[in-house]
């Protein structure tokens, strides 16, 4: 029995690379900055749904600021009060649009993605039956420890363990 060639031994360490993780770190952050500056898109045909709908979240949530940022503006001028809001919301609407286009954040997405698609989703039906028997088994075990509850509490006010004031507030006088 021969060698494999061009097999890499596992004893020998491997080189750690030049400039540690501040170096990768910086390489990420200009990475991310030259991607605001450009236009094209990034896989357009993967990941669709997932883009959609973060963006759609992201959005959201940049609407309700603006809206927020308005409301702080309302004691500021006519153009203040409304241009402010639009020129952060435009700035920010790039930022989110090449956010969804960032490399490495669309191959999570498009990974995302098709890990749901192996997702094996329960029917309408069987959605239905499941939740209908955890709420009658809601249902019932409250009805059993409200029977419970009141047993014990009779029993232990008979036989002078518990005692209740006539104040109409619950708990011990004692």
């Amino acid at each position: 029995m021969g060698k494999v060639k061009d097999e890499i031994s596992a004893s020998k360490p491997s080189k750690p690379s030049k400039g540690g993780q501040g170096s990768e770190t910086k390489r990420r952050v200009l990475q991310f900055f030259a991607n605001l500056l450009d236009t094209q898109l990034y896989k357009p045909r993967q990941g669709w749904y997932a883009r959609l709908y973060t963006a759609l979240g992201l959005g959201i949530i940049l609407v309700l600021g603006l809206w927020r940022l308005h409301e702080t503006l309302m004691t500021a001028s006519l153009a203040t009060r409304y241009g402010v809001p639009a020129v952060v919301g435009a700035v920010l609407g790039w930022v989110v649009f090449r956010l969804v286009q960032y490399p490495p954040f669309v191959e999570f997405l498009i990974a995302t993605e098709a890990e749901m698609n192996k997702v094996s989703w329960t029917s309408k039906d069987d959605l239905y039956r499941a939740t209908s028997v955890v709420l009658a088994t809601v249902v019932l075990m409250s009805v059993f420890l409200f029977g419970v509850d009141w047993l014990w509490s009779n029993l232990l006010q008979l036989i002078g363990v518990l005692k209740f004031g006539g104040g109409g507030s619950f708990g011990s006088t004692a």
